[in-house]
């Protein structure tokens, strides 16, 4: 097998990130999905005056987005693990792989946003959005437009405060949403082997 500069610890990376975000984020994506974004949830009005309640599945309901959700992120990190392959220019490598860390939270985003658009349908006039979306959406966007410059920047100097900001951009993420490990913890590992690889390339040994 041919030598690729960085990806003795890149890829384990990856793999420790994907089960790690399984074994510490499954339960808290399924309280986010149940009581942040209110998958297979009905709400329900008391009255006029009353605040009103969500009334949802069971936790066994939510095996099914959670485990799709396990197999969508194995195959994100199957796809970070080919492209540190030596048939992939050195420069791309890191740039790939920094792109497929907005593929776990994006994942769960759409996931939030069909289950609140569809409480938007049966006609409530409640923002179900904001409280657990906005501020990690905000933090994501920021996050995206970081990867999306790591493509145009060349010399490790720039690269590494990009670097050092999408990373602080993916801690405030897990702080604001914690109910998100599980997609957030992929996210850092995900850019935390792109980072391994850009050294590799920018810093060769």
């Amino acid at each position: 097998m041919t030598r690729v500069p960085g990806r003795a610890w890149a890829a384990p990376v990856v793999c420790v990130a994907l089960v790690l975000s399984v074994l510490v984020g499954a339960l808290p994506l399924i309280s986010f999905l149940r009581d942040g974004v209110h998958l297979y949830c009905e709400f329900s009005d008391a009255g006029e005056s009353a605040p009103g309640t969500f009334m949802c599945a069971d936790g066994i309901g939510y095996i099914v987005p959670v485990a799709t959700a396990i197999l969508v992120w194995t195959l994100v990190s199957a796809w970070a693990i080919v492209a540190m392959s030596a048939w992939i220019p050195s420069a791309l490598r890191p740039r790939l792989v920094s792109l497929l860390a907005l593929a776990p939270m994006a994942y769960i985003s759409v996931i939030a946003v069909q289950s609140i658009d569809r409480l938007r349908v049966t006609g409530q006039p409640r923002d179900f959005w904001s409280a657990p979306m906005l501020v990690v959406t905000i933090l994501m966007g920021a996050f995206a437009a970081v990867v999306l410059v790591l493509f145009a920047v060349r010399g490790p100097r720039p690269r590494l405060v990009l670097y050092i900001a999408g990373g602080v951009l993916l801690v405030a993420a897990l702080v604001v949403q914690p109910g998100m490990l599980a997609a957030t913890f992929l996210a850092l590992g995900l850019f935390g082997a792109s980072f391994v690889l850009d050294r590799a390339v920018y810093r060769p040994e």
